[in-house]
């Protein structure tokens, strides 16, 4: 599948906001095509683990290529300088924490939250696991408390974490993640975006 049926399938999908994954780049021609022919908001991300210099390079190309949002890891290599690198060339910055092992305590969210706010983000985005049905309440009490301080994306990851995932907006989120096809998930929990919106609707949340 070239760039331009990717770009076609996708928009088919009526997303409000699109993730690109760049992990796999590292061709910045690819890059500056998908920043020039897509034609819905987008947040270009980096999650690979590899060279700090390739994924800078891989941002600052995204960041120079109409992408609405650059997603930049908040514990990755200089990510202060790259937050300044980005913003310069007039893309917003989304800030992220992602927690891999639980659901921590609501005050140490606040501290990270407030770690991650220092970073000057315009959108504020922190990531749990769920261990436990209860990390969801967790984390949306924490989306509530907080949304009004800045702008907040933030849901439990795993399989417990689903409604997390499908009830963050409601709580005053900035947005969700749902995955262009069930095949295409990338993480445990994820709906499709079908899926989610068949839940919002027997919810009536839209």
């Amino acid at each position: 599948m070239n760039i331009d049926q990717l770009l076609a399938q996708i928009a088919q999908k009526r997303p409000d906001l699109v993730e690109f994954r760049l992990d796999r780049l590292d061709n910045l021609t690819a890059v500056e095509t998908i920043g020039q022919k897509k034609t819905l908001p987008a947040i270009a991300t980096d999650k690979a683990i590899r060279e700090p210099s390739v994924s800078r390079k891989i941002l600052l190309a995204a960041a120079s290529s109409s992408f609405e949002y650059v997603d930049i890891d908040f514990a990755s290599h200089d990510a202060k300088r790259l937050v300044e690198e980005c913003r310069a060339k007039g893309t917003k910055i989304i800030v992220s924490s992602h927690n891999f092992n639980g659901t921590p305590s609501q005050s140490e969210l606040r501290d990270v939250f407030n770690s991650v706010r220092e970073m000057e983000a315009d959108i504020c985005k922190i990531v749990t696991t769920a261990t436990h049905p209860r990390d969801n309440l967790e984390v949306l009490n924490f989306v509530q408390e907080k949304c009004t301080e800045a702008k907040l994306v933030s849901f439990a990851m795993g399989s417990l974490g689903t409604p997390s995932r499908i009830l963050s907006p409601v709580f005053g989120a900035e947005f969700t993640f749902a995955a262009f096809s069930q095949d295409s998930r990338t993480a445990d929990g994820q709906l499709s975006i079908e899926d989610l919106r068949s839940v919002w609707h027997l919810l009536g949340i839209q």
